[in-house]
């Protein structure tokens, strides 16, 4: 079993939202990675850009994937 990080995006670009984009972040060995990984993401997405008249929003979700 593997952990995969799912990240979607979507920008409001002087208050006209963009059509979101969803990746695939594959090969978590463990839901610790996995959500370490997603926790950065995150801290990302909510650092302000000071003059940026671009928002960002995003959602970050970790899975298991089970084996067939």
């Amino acid at each position: 079993m593997e952990w995969v990080l799912f990240v979607s995006l979507q920008w409001i670009v002087l208050g006209s939202p963009t059509q979101p984009t969803t990746q695939q972040i594959q090969s978590f060995p463990s839901e610790e990675l996995c959500n370490k990984a997603a926790e950065a993401i995150r801290n990302e997405l909510n650092a302000p850009i000071p003059g940026v008249r671009v928002q960002t929003l995003g959602r970050v979700v970790c899975l298991l994937r089970k084996d067939k």
